[in-house]
């Protein structure tokens, strides 16, 4: 079996998991045994995944795993379903209900956001109207853990349940210094039958997890981590013979100008410290391959894709990507985080020149960030007066569904090691404008063939790029031409098999 060690998948998530789905499904379709491992507890994880596309047999999850519950069955909990007293009365509300003995307020039940009635906790009260414990309801119709709070209304403990309601695991909590609940013992219950097991943290129950993964299997299994920072310090203290390889969705040093001798990212530090423990490393972009290669002579790194495509010869006897007149006229796109080091403020400054010569210009933004970043960038667009051109789309995880809409893609990052978006952007016809930035860009772009690489710190440049193409409807179509028909013959199905099948040969 092949495991894809990741932290966690939201209902908003970043390149390092998306990712891991592409590769998922790329190892499934050549039946090949593959699963993303999660660390986090998550009673939503089984309805997120249909977001994306992925099967529950896709994902393994840490608690799923200890509480019997990565095979269930799904089915609707509503509130008539608790077998509450027969005295109790439901005051139902939208997102809560009220339960209630004669005046007495004793529990409330809150639903599953997005669903009618759909069960997702039930809390308990005492006479003072205190939270003293609150069930929690898995996505799939079954109780799934209890919380117990103490008497200053802190979590003290949480009980965890198979299924069928058999106690697997107790998990105890005390304050830190800041007050907050922190793990101080997790105990397994009789696991297997053979006692109870002891753990200090979830990490520790975690690097227990990947040995029990690895034990289970009737093959060799082989480790593929994707989250460094969940990753790496379980691996290295595997005892079982798995292979193990660390993907690298992150630059490898703090400082991306000086790749081959600034400090090293703290996640990264001890497996570059034990690199021979690894059987593989794995990266995005071939330069930064190369420059592991030189800075740790013996180093196995392989670049490989993040997006796989179809073939040309599978996507149409013309083998064209979405005609420009089909395409929303004169529509820039960003796809990433919203944060300052992605400098948004610049590129909306840029798209301010671009409006300048094209009036009917718009700009859609795909992403996340901090809401008080995203706050300030929403005034700063009602500030250069293009409120109604620019929109903050946030998250969409149907993106790929989106891309034909669009023209040009423009990116101001200042370092990134992944840029999956690009990958993508390019993948459906579109041409990139974009700052040189370690690692990525410069193999994907090549001017005057599939977009622009512009100097860095040029947005009048950047902007005359992009209100260029969208007045030369042929260059634009040219462009993205080029982008399609490279995409479709350089990241084809095929061929980033191959590359995975070198590494792990």
């Amino acid at each position: 079996m092949y495991y894809f060690i990741n932290e966690y998948i939201l209902q908003k998530n970043s390149s390092v998991e998306h990712t891991a789905m592409n590769r998922v499904k790329l190892f499934n379709h050549y039946h090949q045994p593959a699963q993303i491992v999660t660390k986090i507890y998550d009673r939503l994880l089984h309805r997120t995944l249909t977001d994306f596309e992925l099967t529950d047999s896709a994902v393994v999850n840490m608690y799923d795993f200890f509480q019997e519950a990565t095979t269930v069955t799904p089915r609707v909990i509503h509130t008539t379903d608790l077998h509450l007293p027969v005295e109790s009365e439901i005051t139902v509300g939208a997102n809560v209900s009220k339960v209630t003995d004669g005046d007495v307020l004793t529990s409330h039940v809150g639903f599953i956001p997005g669903t009618i009635g759909r069960v997702f906790y039930q809390e308990f009260l005492d006479v003072q109207g205190n939270a003293i414990e609150t069930d929690l309801w898995d996505w799939r119709g079954f109780k799934s853990a209890t919380q117990y709070f103490g008497q200053n209304g802190k979590l003290m403990m949480q009980r965890y349940y198979t299924p069928q309601g058999r106690i697997v695991m107790d998990e105890y909590l005390v304050p830190d210094t800041a007050g907050n609940p922190l793990t101080s013992r997790i105990i397994l219950k009789d696991y297997q039958g053979k006692g109870d097991r002891f753990f200090q943290n979830a990490d520790d129950l975690f690097a227990f997890f990947l040995e029990e993964l690895a034990r289970q299997d009737q093959g060799q299994t082989t480790f593929i981590g994707d989250r460094p920072g969940t990753a790496v310090k379980p691996l290295l203290g595997l005892t079982n013979a798995a292979r193990k390889i660390l993907y690298l969705p992150i630059n490898h040093v703090r400082n991306p100008d000086d790749p081959l001798h600034a400090e090293l990212d703290g996640f990264l530090q001890p497996a570059f410290d034990h690199y021979q423990q690894f059987d593989g490393f794995v990266t995005a972009s071939a330069k930064q391959a190369e420059h592991l290669t030189a800075r740790f002579p013996g180093i196995k790194v392989t670049a490989i894709p993040p997006v796989t495509t179809t073939p040309l010869a599978k996507t149409g006897a013309e083998a064209q990507p979405v005609a420009q007149p089909l395409r929303q006229p004169h529509s820039l796109l960003y796809v990433g985080r919203i944060a300052p080091d992605k400098q948004i403020d610049q590129l909306l400054r840029m798209f301010a020149l671009v409006k300048d010569r094209v009036p009917d210009a718009t700009f859609d933004l795909y992403g996340y960030g901090q809401p008080e970043y995203v706050q300030q960038m929403t005034d700063l667009v009602a500030e250069l007066q293009l409120t109604g051109q620019v929109t903050f789309k946030d998250y969409d995880p149907q993106l790929a569904q989106k891309y034909d809409q669009y023209q040009v893609m423009a990116n101001m990052s200042l370092a990134d090691a992944e840029p999956l978006a690009m990958l993508e952007a390019l993948a459906h016809g579109i041409p990139v404008v974009s700052y040189p930035f370690n690692y990525g860009v410069k193999e994907l772009v090549t001017s005057d063939q599939n977009g622009y690489l512009i100097a860095p710190g040029n947005p009048l440049a950047m902007a005359e790029k992009i209100a260029g193409l969208f007045q030369d409807s042929e260059k634009l179509t040219k462009l993205s031409v080029a982008a399609y028909q490279e995409a479709h013959t350089t990241w084809t199905h095929r061929k980033v098999w191959n590359r995975w099948q070198r590494v792990l040969a």
